[in-house]
């Protein structure tokens, strides 16, 4: 019987899935960064007839600009934190394949989430959309490192609770900072991209703390 329940785990937990889902998640993430850029439009060569109206136009697609080095930075502090968590892990489950397969097609979709701001910066429907888009990928991110932290299911080594629980309660900053966007956005829609400035700011701390604290022990 105990042959038989070890056997069915090793066939329930894989590591070659955690090890297409991560490869899978390079190229996402990777793709999405990239098209990002679509969003920059650059000005009509016939308008243009001197250095001053190059600038002009130049200076106008800041506000663009803006939004899509905010939209690039959240991206790469989401895959840094999916290649820590994966990095922790010994294999993958089916539960665990598509809460990060969702988590991933909200990625793949955030440069169309990034499009629609930067088109349409003074509407909240816009500004609405690319917030549930972010609070989307934090909730699914969250809930598959929960379900693989979970009495050490998926994780190569015991991990102390406490230490599982930081990395959870770290899942929730994106969301938080995606509802503060959508609430300022309903009321002062000009500010509405201003909280994801926060996104690296509260990233690098928590990193140099976590740093001091792996130093201290």
């Amino acid at each position: 019987m105990g042959n038989q329940k070890g056997n069915k785990k090793e066939k329930v937990i894989s590591k070659s899935w955690l090890t297409r889902i991560t490869r899978l998640s390079d190229i996402i993430f990777a793709t999405s960064m990239t098209m990002l850029l679509l969003a920059i439009d650059l000005p009509e060569v016939k308008t243009i007839g001197s250095n001053k109206e190059l600038l002009t136009a130049l200076s106008k697609q800041l506000p663009i600009l803006g939004i899509f080095l905010s939209t690039f930075v959240l991206l790469a502090v989401y895959w840094l934190k999916h290649t820590t968590t994966t990095r922790l892990m010994k294999g993958a489950d089916t539960l665990y394949m598509w809460l990060d397969l969702i988590l991933l097609a909200f990625v793949a979709l955030l440069p169309f989430s990034n499009g629609l701001a930067t088109a349409f910066p003074d509407y909240f429907i816009s500004i609405s959309v690319y917030g549930i888009n972010v609070f989307i990928i934090g909730s699914c991110s969250f809930f598959a490192w929960r379900h693989a932290s979970k009495n050490n299911l998926l994780l190569k080594e015991e991990m102390d609770k406490k230490e599982a629980e930081e990395i959870s309660s770290e899942s929730w900053m994106e969301p938080v900072i995606a509802i503060i966007s959508i609430i300022t956005g309903y009321f002062y829609i000009d500010y509405a991209q201003l909280p994801f400035i926060l996104v690296p700011i509260i990233y690098g701390l928590q990193t140099k703390w976590k740093e001091k604290k792996n130093r201290a022990r």
